[in-house]
């Protein structure tokens, strides 16, 4: 999740700079053991459901750095939350009108969105690209900055998008 970590770290630190304060509590994650099962999103949404903590919702950002021909954000579909999907495209038509958002499913429980939707808390997760037009280096040596964006534009329009999502989730 390197390229959502950075585009949430950028999101976080723009939002530090500003002075920005949250009305609700906002927590940032990363997690460790996707690949493995989304051991550690399973194991923070399970204790969370147990343990009865308020989430208002999760927004997952997996990769953000790899810009299809075809859009610029792809909402999967599937293990997410419809109600809180149209939210973000509401957000992105708002704050980011250029974007070109799609849709598109993984089909399996394909990142760590999942865990928390299985577990009943409504989560979304904007995609770098459409599954059919997706990074053809995925989980390879070839997997790179190089054969990504370099700029990191591409990944930049999520740090936008998800400080647009904490701002206006966390009212």
């Amino acid at each position: 999740d390197a390229s959502g970590v950075a585009s949430l770290t950028e999101a976080i630190r723009e939002m530090m700079a500003n002075g920005y304060t949250p009305e609700k509590t906002v927590k940032f994650m990363a997690y460790a053991g996707e690949e493995a099962g989304l051991l550690g999103s399973g194991a923070i949404a399970q204790n969370f459901q147990t343990t009865g903590v308020n989430v208002v919702g999760v927004l997952q950002l997996d990769m953000t750095n790899y810009k299809s021909p075809s859009a610029d954000i792809a909402m999967i579909t599937d293990f997410t939350n419809a109600p809180q999907n149209q939210f973000v495209r509401d957000l992105a038509t708002t704050y980011l009108p250029t974007l070109v958002v799609t849709n598109s499913v993984c089909g399996y429980a394909c990142s760590d969105h999942a865990s928390w939707h299985n577990r009943g808390f409504p989560a979304s997760f904007p995609f770098e690209a459409p599954l059919s037009s997706s990074n053809p280096f995925l989980h390879t040596a070839n997997d790179t900055l190089a054969n990504s964006d370099t700029t990191g534009a591409h990944a930049l329009k999520f740090a936008k998008l998800s400080t647009a999502y904490v701002l206006e989730l966390a009212k």
